[in-house]
């Protein structure tokens, strides 16, 4: 469709085009146009709104008839379906690409519209999502009708890239317009508006600026207010000036005017900034000033000048990104962090952490060779860097800035490094060039990220530097979530450890087993319990529990639930009773805003290898006795869940377990595993245990874990408990 350099340049008159103005409407009208006549031959935006409303507005067609034929045949296909082609690809974040659809009219369409349809002459369209700051905006439909023009995979890929520049301005725009009405909202699209913002008033003072622009004026945010554009910038503010007050005496905006200054040091690059200024009305209409956006577009023309570099920056960032979001354990985010620039970026990666004492260790070293990998360990294990530098990485850790040295030289290192040892080290690594930059995130600074040059000849530049610490912004990110989500399922594990036995306690005249697999990631405390132990000389307690919901709430009310029943158990001659009591002390806690089942079981010996069991159900599944003989019997009537009101019913039940049965109590979490449709089951939980006839409480919760996860597609939905008890075998 556009070579190379086209779709480039194409990109950034885009993006140029996009950011010129925040306007909401103006925004949507500006991307149904951006890509007509280039890239398409009509362009159709649907739009999700904060509030769930639906919008579509098109580039419109140059015959009415056909662009009324396609509006009438979107909405009806939306109509018939519950949802059109646009609205999926908005859901579902998946692009659609039909690369030849001539000949090929839909079956829906009369004909009427068959003849405009083959008048319109469509030959191939896409629909790419709009994602911007992680969530999706809507969709974007590019038509061709062009002879000769069916878009490819190449063609989809790029307008992707488009769409992300297109979403993320329609979102700018959004935020934008959501601020002119609700003036609390003017400090959070300053903080978060990626150009610079800048209000000003009729002399041309600063009222307020963002942080990217106060970054592109090398001023602090607050050195600007009530000071002129002279009085910060001096002399190059002068076009800027003229600029300015030409806006202010005519009324009229000005979009996307550019700027060009080299810098101040001989033979400094050239810099660029993309400037659009609008006059500011009052309810009367005066003007009271001015918005400025400005942005540097440096990297934007560097970027075209080496587009086959850029193009490759762009799809490893794609790549990083998503191999940085692959997973959220601590110790392989920080693997994947050394290891994500090698060899492509760099030749070296290393990623270092302040731990507690705020002293920079090294957690990660990556490099091709082996070899070289060693010696880099070696150094770092002898050679530690010095929490009393003032240099290299211990200065990036406690600055957050971005060091870096393009051209390493051997008199850099021999004036560099007093140990002879250390610096015969260093020159067997053979470092050629090298960036240190900030791991940051949440406003703190975590370690350094180290990339350099050595054996393969390659130098940075200042795109290399750049590119570094975005690698780094994205790095600290993944890092602190993967710190936090790992502290976060550690602190749960010992949670809930704390809410189940130790051990097991040794039940006189009975074998016990006993299994817990808590669901989804391991970092919420589940809601399943059990617990086994003396209610008397002779006679153990068993019970089984489910209390809704999970996390700390949970966690409260397993406690209470366990401790309850523990103290009930001793008083109370039957389960049914100690029910009574934990439903009372879970109507009287101020949090038990969950409710809970149940399973108390008292169990005692009744000579001869047998053991005699008493039982009562709190609106939970039924105990289940497994008979030598293979034949499996539901022990226990349903009763009232736990804290759904204060006289609840429990039916007291008894049974006899002969040498060779085993009684098993469990969760629903076994019973509903499966496929929502066609769930495991009670029934598949009989058909199981009936082959198990025989078998030692051990084997049986085994197997019905087994059982459970194979059932599932994936990890269990729900938690799952079980405890087994059968007469110890003479």
């Amino acid at each position: 469709m556009l070579s190379a350099s086209q779709a480039l340049e194409f990109i950034a008159d885009a993006s140029a085009v996009l950011s010129s103005s925040l306007d909401y409407a103006q925004t949507l009208r500006r991307v149904v146009h951006l890509a007509v006549p280039e890239l398409a031959d009509w362009c159709g935006l649907y739009i999700l709104g904060d509030d769930g409303s639906e919008s579509e507005i098109t580039s419109g067609h140059a015959d009415p008839q056909l662009e009324a034929m396609l509006t009438d045949v979107r909405r009806r296909r939306r109509a018939r379906d519950g949802a059109s082609e646009s609205r999926r690809v908005a859901q579902s974040g998946e692009p659609i690409l039909a690369r030849d659809v001539r000949g090929a009219p839909a079956a829906d369409l009369d004909p009427e519209q068959r003849l405009l349809v083959s008048r319109l002459a469509p030959r191939s369209y896409m629909l790419v999502p709009l994602l911007a700051r992680g969530r999706t905006l809507g969709s974007l439909t590019l038509l061709s009708a062009r002879e000769g023009r069916h878009y490819t995979e190449e063609d989809l890929s790029f307008a992707q890239a488009l769409a992300a520049r297109c979403a993320l301005a329609i979102d700018n725009a959004r935020l934008h317009d959501a601020a002119e009405r609700s003036l609390s909202l003017l400090d959070t699209v300053f903080a978060t508006a990626p150009v610079g913002l800048a209000f000003l008033d009729r002399d041309l003072r600063f009222v307020r600026v963002n942080e990217t622009m106060a970054a592109l004026d090398d001023t602090p945010v607050a050195e600007h207010a009530g000071r002129t554009v002279d009085a910060v910038l001096g002399e190059p503010a002068g076009e800027l000036v003229v600029l300015y007050r030409r806006v202010l005496e005519t009324g009229r905006p000005v979009y996307d005017h550019e700027l060009r200054r080299a810098e101040a040091t001989a033979g400094g690059p050239v810099r660029h900034w993309s400037v659009s200024c609008t006059p500011v009305h009052g309810p009367g209409g005066d003007v009271l000033g001015l918005t400025a956006v400005v942005i540097d577009v440096t990297e934007r023309r560097r970027l075209l000048e080496a587009e086959r570099e850029a193009r490759a920056r762009a799809d490893f960032l794609a790549r990083a990104g998503s191999l940085l979001d692959e997973s959220l354990d601590y110790e392989q985010t920080l693997r994947a962090v050394a290891e994500i620039a090698i060899p492509e970026v760099a030749d070296w990666c290393a990623v270092s952490i302040l731990d507690e004492t705020g002293t920079l260790r090294q957690v990660a070293a990556a490099h091709a060779d082996l070899a070289q990998r060693r010696l880099g360990e070696e150094l770092n294990r002898r050679f530690p860097p010095d929490p009393a530098s003032d240099a290299g990485s211990v200065r990036v850790a406690r600055t957050g800035v971005t060091e870096s040295v393009l051209d390493i030289t051997d008199d850099m290192l021999v004036a560099g490094i007093a140990d002879p040892e250390q610096l015969a080290l260093v020159r067997r690594l053979g470092l050629r060039s090298a960036i240190v930059a900030a791991l940051r995130a949440r406003g703190r600074t975590l370690g350094t990220f180290t990339l350099a040059h050595a054996e393969s000849g390659r130098r940075f530049d200042d795109a290399g530097v750049q590119l570094a610490e975005e690698l780094a912004r994205r790095a600290g990110i993944a890092i602190e979530n993967a710190r936090l989500y790992t502290e976060r399922t550690r602190i749960a594990h010992t949670l809930q450890a704390k809410l189940l036995p130790g051990r097991l306690p040794d039940v006189p005249g009975a074998v016990v087993a006993a299994r817990y697999r808590a669901a989804g990631e391991l970092n919420e405390v589940g809601g399943d319990f059990y617990d086994v132990f003396a209610r008397s000389e002779h006679e153990w307690a068993m019970v089984v529990g489910d209390v809704s919901g999970k996390g700390a709430e949970a966690a409260a009310i397993t406690a209470l639930a366990r401790h309850t029943l523990r103290a009930g158990a001793l008083d109370d001659d039957a389960p049914g009773k100690a029910l009574q009591r934990l439903n009372a002390a879970m109507l009287a806690h101020d949090e038990a805003a969950q409710f809970a089942t149940a399973v108390l079981a008292y169990v005692s010996a009744a000579g001869e290898d047998r053991i005699r069991a008493r039982l009562s159900l709190a609106g939970h599944p039924p105990a289940l006795v497994v008979r030598r003989d293979g034949r499996v019997e539901s022990a226990g009537a349903f009763g009232t869940m736990l804290a759904l009101r204060p006289d609840p019913l429990f039916h007291d039940a008894e049974l006899v377990l002969d040498p060779g049965d085993v009684l098993l109590l469990y969760t629903d979490g076994v019973t509903e595993a499966g496929q929502r449709g066609a769930p495991f089951g009670h029934h598949g939980l009989l058909e199981l245990l009936g082959t198990l006839a025989g078998q030692d409480p051990q084997r049986i919760v085994d197997a019905v874990e087994r059982a459970v996860v194979d059932a599932q597609d994936g990890q269990p939905r729900d938690d799952i408990a079980l405890l087994a008890l059968a007469p110890s075998p003479g």
